[in-house]
């Protein structure tokens, strides 16, 4: 029997055919640009109509979705899209299948994911998930930033989805209130969220806000800006230009660097905080997998434990950042695996 994994996306969706045994492995995959379709129907139907004679109709499915979930319903708001399993279980006659949100099914990962997937820069991180209870939570910064807590029991994982980056930004330095300022005045913001600046939309916007002081207009980057805002149709990633500059010892883009990485980091501290996640927090999402060495580098690291009274208790919590750029695909799997398995459904 086989199992059917998706991670959906506004930019792109894969969807994927799992073996269902110990561990789940990979048959066959397909990759899909989501603009380039009407729906996620459609993608869903292409997908299931063209599976290789060799491999069966899948019985179980898991799609990790970019948003919330209610009554496995979900919008994604910037494609346009409704989706409802119902519908999907009477376009494929599969009858299990599941949505969650796809920060949320990472936690069905955590006991199963492999060295290779993950690197773990601080503490030491207790693999005996399936003997003892354990607390986790989960941080990730992409376009926007994605947050979830989970609790791993021998018999059972609980999710706790949440939107915590769309909680307020609480500017600590005399630069981020200034920032903060800026984004008001600027972009005609009311508030701004966590996530408007700890994402890689955030990392383009603090780039943004140093090159719009008169002093930088000379700067290499705004021939870029201008050909940004002229051409709304060209794809330009802004955030891996200040990368690609801050690493080649661009003096503003580094700045604008180390001012993120400072956010980020102290956003991660105050979820570990609140979760009291002693078993780990993971480090997901897009910058985390292309940017190892900012997340474990000092500016990050000294941010996320600078909280006070509980500097110390921070430093313990293992820190880990997931590798794998699939790591959403292969927990939907993990899970869908783990639904089969309580109806007595394993290979």
């Amino acid at each position: 029997m086989n199992l059917l994994a998706g991670d959906l996306g506004g930019t792109k969706t894969i969807l994927a055919i799992y073996s269902n045994y110990k561990y789940p492995k990979k048959l066959f995959e397909k990759y899909y640009i989501s603009s380039e379709w009407k729906s996620f129907y459609s993608i869903f139907e292409d997908f299931i109509k063209h599976l290789p004679d060799h491999i069966s109709l899948p019985e179980y499915v898991c799609i990790g979705v970019a948003g919330p979930i209610t009554g496995q319903k979900v919008k994604i708001t910037n494609l346009g899209w409704d989706i409802e399993t119902e519908k999907l279980s009477l376009l494929s006659k599969i009858n299990n299948i599941e949505l969650i949100n796809d920060f949320s099914v990472l936690t069905y990962g955590i006991p199963f994911f492999k060295k290779s997937q993950y690197e773990v820069i601080q503490g030491k991180l207790d693999s005996a998930y399936k003997t003892n209870q354990k607390l986790v939570a989960i941080i990730g910064a992409g376009t926007g930033l994605g947050m979830s807590r989970g609790l791993i029991t021998p018999k059972s994982i609980f999710i706790f989805p949440s939107e915590g980056g769309h909680r307020e930004f609480s500017p600590r330095t005399e630069n981020e209130w200034e920032l903060v300022k800026w984004l008001k005045k600027k972009l005609d913001f009311q508030r701004v969220s966590i996530e408007r600046i700890v994402s890689g939309t955030g990392l383009g916007l603090i780039a943004r806000w140093k090159l719009d002081n008169p002093k930088n207009e000379n700067h290499p980057l705004q021939e870029i800006l201008k050909k940004i805002d002229s051409d709304k149709s060209a794809f330009i990633d802004l955030p891996a230009l200040v990368w690609e500059k801050a690493n080649k010892g661009d003096k503003l883009m580094s700045e604008a660097l180390r001012l993120w990485l400072n956010a980020y980091g102290s956003a991660a501290g105050d979820l570990a905080l609140q979760e009291l996640c002693s078993s780990g927090l993971w480090i997901a999402g897009g910058t985390a997998v292309k940017n190892l060495d900012g997340i474990n580098s000092f500016n990050f690291l000294n941010a996320f434990s600078n909280k006070g009274r509980f500097q110390s208790y921070l430093k313990e919590i293992p820190l880990i950042v997931l590798k794998d750029p699939e790591a959403t695909l292969f927990s939907s799997a993990c899970r869908a695996r783990l639904s089969a398995e309580s109806n007595g459904r394993l290979s």
